[in-house]
């Protein structure tokens, strides 16, 4: 008999809620499955390689229950095993990849569970995944969902992940004003840096440098639209580098972004491809999946059509 193995986030509230409700329906539809809390970081990496090599053969899916951070850690827990079919359920702040994947608000946790857990309706997915290397570190790839973000929201993730208001957003279903709250915070203090960006053999130079996003999907921090055309199932990433702005203007650009507006205005390039280096004079922070990675110089590359989504 086939299991559905759930991870989820144990100490995040809303996740736990979400989890509370999901068990409730498993009970009442009869569905097999076992479920595995994580204990602190990088928990649900080790998890995800644990039980799809102790159970390879009874796996039905994978699912997470848990923020955009617990899914950045369940993918590259199961990177030499992408035959394993992965899910997710919203239980985090931004949630950033499950909006990506179209998840719709306006159904209930409870529909969405029969008609697609249960195989009734659209019951996998196939999606590419991004591929983050560090010359510095050979050793070191990583796989993304949603989008990398190098310089400012690299910095704006790590102020926020520290914060002690992040945890009270939570509490109240707000968590992504919690980097709002940073942006604010580092807005003025932030030193833009030159950067060489490097897309499929072809070199850009960039002055004073904000950020430089790279998405496999449209959103990252929480809904803000940063690559507005991001697809994926494309294979290929879409970058956008803000540069030579005014504090005041990249605030501006902050209030368009959540629609996509943003890539209308002066100071912000778009661009596309499959292989991208960046490199910069001063190192300039790295996260991926709202997750912190390392610094610059960075490599980016997509693996066409490399996870199998089930819900």
């Amino acid at each position: 008999m086939k299991l559905y193995l759930f991870i989820i986030h144990a100490n995040n509230k809303k996740a736990q809620k979400t989890w509370k409700s999901v068990k409730k329906i498993l009970s009442a539809e009869d569905v097999p499955y076992r479920s595995y809390y994580t204990e602190s970081e990088g928990h649900a990496l080790e998890i995800a390689k644990k039980i799809s090599y102790i159970n390879r053969d009874q796996i039905e899916a994978i699912i997470t229950v848990g923020g955009d951070g617990t899914i950045h850690e369940v993918i590259n827990g199961l990177k030499d095993m992408p035959e394993v079919p992965v899910g997710f359920l919203p239980g985090g702040s931004g949630n950033d990849i499950i909006r990506g994947l179209g998840f719709n608000k306006k159904k209930s946790l409870a529909y969405i569970l029969k008609r697609r857990l249960l195989n009734k309706m659209n019951p996998k997915k196939v999606i590419d995944a991004g591929v983050l290397s560090f010359p510095g570190n050979k050793r070191r790839n990583e796989l993304f969902v949603s989008t990398a973000g190098i310089g400012f929201d690299g910095e704006v993730t790590k102020l926020t992940n520290r914060s002690w208001y992040k945890k009270w957003f939570q509490r109240f279903g707000a968590g992504n004003f919690a980097y709002t709250v940073s942006m604010f915070r580092l807005l003025f203090s932030y030193t833009p840096v030159d950067a060489a960006v490097t897309v499929d053999g072809c070199e850009h130079q960039f002055s004073s440098v904000w950020l430089i996003a790279a998405g496999n999907m449209p959103y990252y921090g929480g809904g803000m639209k940063i690559c507005p055309s991001a697809r994926s199932d494309d294979g290929l990433l879409e970058l956008c580098i803000v540069h030579g702005l005014h504090p005041l203007k990249l605030l501006f650009l902050f209030v368009t972004v959540f629609s996509g507006n943003h890539k209308e205005l002066d100071g912000v390039t778009i661009l596309e491809g499959r292989r991208i280096s960046i490199a910069s004079k001063e190192p300039l922070t790295v996260q991926a999946d709202g997750e912190l990675l390392g610094t610059t110089p960075v490599e980016c590359s997509v693996i066409p059509s490399a996870l199998s989504i089930k819900v």
